[in-house]
């Protein structure tokens, strides 16, 4: 292929890229209206997501985003809603710390990283082991955690594609929303998601050969 082709092909595939970006991100954010979906949509997403990231690019990012919407959608809207929970308890800690004053200031704005990291590890994992793996509630939330902590730089490198846009728009609103409001609401949840898919697709190819070596183990 000669060198105006490649790049004909590099764009082009660059931008289909965005395009689903953006296609993702709108339904992700339409599909998480109702708040209690969020989970779904969440595991959907990733699941994607991850498949690209793996190289395993869907034909249709819509198809293949519905029928994971529709994956173990009970399970799903639980894991969601405990992530719901527990951002809300890191929250109200954090702002009940603020108020405070002296040692119980530092007390509860220690409380509030450990959870916070507790929350952000669940996160992390959760739904990417929902989206490709069946297992009770309870298992998805053991494993995400066990995930988070034998793996901490790939689970911090992900924290940190969510942490660094949502930081910019706490502490930088106003130039966020006149230079960047655009982007963030075409790619805002698509775009970190994607960054972060490549750090779980690393994680979760471990995860899944020590459960086949596991499996091949527990047959002999």
């Amino acid at each position: 292929m000669d060198p105006k082709s490649r790049l004909k092909s590099s764009l082009g595939n660059f931008l289909r890229s965005l395009f689903d970006l953006m296609i993702l991100n709108i339904i992700w954010i339409i599909c998480s209206v109702p708040l209690f979906t969020i989970g779904p949509a969440t595991s959907a997403l990733t699941r994607v997501l991850i498949k690209q990231a793996s190289n395993e690019s869907p034909t249709s990012v819509l198809k293949e985003f519905f029928l994971s919407f529709r994956r173990d959608f009970g399970k799903a809207v639980v894991l969601g809603l405990l992530g719901l929970f527990g951002t809300a308890v890191v929250i109200s800690d954090y702002l009940y710390a603020v108020s405070l004053g002296g040692v119980f200031k530092t007390l509860f704005l220690i409380v509030a990283v450990i959870v916070g990291s507790i929350v952000a590890s669940f996160a992390s994992y959760a739904f990417p082991l929902h989206a490709f793996y069946s297992n009770t509630v309870s298992g998805h939330i053991k494993n995400a955690l066990a995930l988070a902590a034998s793996c901490p730089v790939d689970t911090v490198l992900i924290w940190l594609c969510f942490a660094v846009p949502a930081a910019a728009l706490i502490f930088l609103p106003e130039i966020v929303i006149v230079y960047l409001g655009f982007l963030y609401i075409l790619f805002g949840v698509s775009a970190p998601a994607w960054f972060a898919a490549k750090h779980q697709a690393k994680v979760l190819s471990k995860f899944s050969g020590s459960q086949d070596a596991a499996d091949k183990k527990t047959e002999g």
